[in-house]
């Protein structure tokens, strides 16, 4: 199943309507979702829609993101950036927590917003708070290995589970990478180096916060998946993943060659599949493609006949889903051998542009859930306007004509 422009406009336009009414449109300087780094993803989708429709309002969107970012470091804590919680400080003025994942989520946002609009004038001052923050993280939550830490937490720094934290690992390895495709700093590849092998060997299914079991193998997914991807897509990181494992695993347990296997559908059915029986070989490089092949042997075990996945029976983390459409298709498009990857996506659209997709996820009501639906959507749209361009102009013009999803 390839994407269907029909399918994608209609979810596009649904959520881009939501959102171009939402107090994130509004030149406020209130935060408009209460986490932050929900509200980049929402950026991120803004950001890649502004050409598809060509709505300037969305170029605002992103400016006035970045700009209340950069006035709100530090306020939390030294130099990171505000996360809209948290806030609560013990008896020596240190919050509650102030993440590296979460923040790097927001970096994330900010540099889509520098990447899609390079004209923009405060692009410079963007960059360079960016490169406080990174330069920050580097300096006091990376471990003697290279792996990144989880910041504070519980009001300490590298607090439970948190000396190595498989999260803010994956989303700050890609801050690092994005960073410096922007800038061509390329230290910040060579930091990533570390924390890219450590998320192609770590044990996704015994970490100290158990999310595989606990929150559902989507969290686990998507935010490694970014740090992923982020390396995969990149020849600069290619050419230094090219060496023999590091063996950087501190704190958390280390997937060893022969205990790598697919993953495991939640209701245990187990299934050979052709990256069970390739070797893993012996290089970061070849460890990070396994990886993402385990990963996309679940989605493609675990998605159901609407589009939706297979879920843990007390899951309550439905919101994170809406994020694998964008993932998926940004292996289709960017690494080799996952094209087929775009048919998972394209089922998953399709439910999510109907009225079932609003139900099972809460889409225009839960502004996270919502926020990633978008991003899906507009990543797909990219594509398809790529693809073929007056195909695509005729399906946003028939669901404007239809006026069925505005407001």
């Amino acid at each position: 199943m390839k994407l269907n422009p029909d399918v994608v406009a209609r979810g596009l336009i649904k959520h881009w309507n939501y959102f171009s009414h939402h107090i994130i449109a509004s030149p406020g300087m209130a935060h408009p979702m209460q986490a932050c780094f929900e509200e980049a993803y929402v950026v991120m989708a803004a950001a890649r829609t502004m050409p598809l429709l060509d709505d300037a309002r969305m170029t605002a969107i992103c400016r006035r993101f970045n700009d209340r970012m950069m006035k709100y470091q530090g306020v939390h804590y030294p130099e990171m950036f505000d996360m809209g919680y948290g806030y609560k400080r013990d008896a020596n003025g240190v919050p509650n927590c102030s993440c590296v994942a979460d923040n790097a989520s927001t970096v994330n946002g900010m540099l889509e917003a520098v990447r899609c609009f390079p004209h923009l004038p405060e692009n410079p001052k963007v960059l360079a708070s960016i490169k406080v923050f990174l330069d920050h993280c580097l300096k006091h939550y990376r471990t003697s290995k290279g792996v990144m830490g989880g910041g504070v937490f519980l009001h300490q720094i590298g607090g439970p589970g948190c000396q190595e934290y498989w999260c803010a690992d994956s989303l700050f390895a890609a801050n690092l990478i994005r960073y410096a495709n922007l800038t061509g700093e390329t230290k910040y590849y060579d930091d990533a180096v570390p924390m890219i092998e450590y998320l192609a060997t770590f044990d996704y299914r015994k970490t100290h916060f158990k999310e595989w079991t606990h929150a559902g193998p989507q969290q686990i997914l998507i935010y490694s998946s970014e740090g992923l991807l982020a390396a995969l897509t990149s020849t600069e990181m290619k050419r230094r993943l090219m060496v023999p494992l590091q063996h950087v695993i501190q704190f958390g347990p280390a997937a060893e060659p022969e205990a790598i296997v697919p993953a495991q559908a939640p209701n245990l059915v187990k299934a050979e599949l052709d990256s069970a029986r390739q070797a893993v070989g012996d290089t970061i490089w070849e460890r990070l493609v396994a990886r993402h092949a385990e990963f996309a042997d679940w989605h493609h075990q675990n998605q159901l006949a609407d589009g939706t996945f297979e879920h843990p029976v007390d899951d309550h983390y439905r919101c994170y889903e809406p994020a694998l459409a964008w993932l998926l298709l940004e292996a289709a498009r960017g690494v080799e051998g996952c094209a087929w990857l775009e048919s998972i996506a394209a089922k998953q659209l399709r439910f999510m542009a109907g009225d079932g997709g609003k139900r099972y996820y809460g889409l225009c009501a839960n502004d996270f859930a919502s926020g990633l639906a978008w991003l899906s959507f507009a990543t797909a749209g990219e594509m398809l306007a790529q693809r073929d361009p007056e195909r695509w102009e005729a399906a946003i013009q028939g669901v404007f004509d239809r006026g069925e999803e505005i407001w």
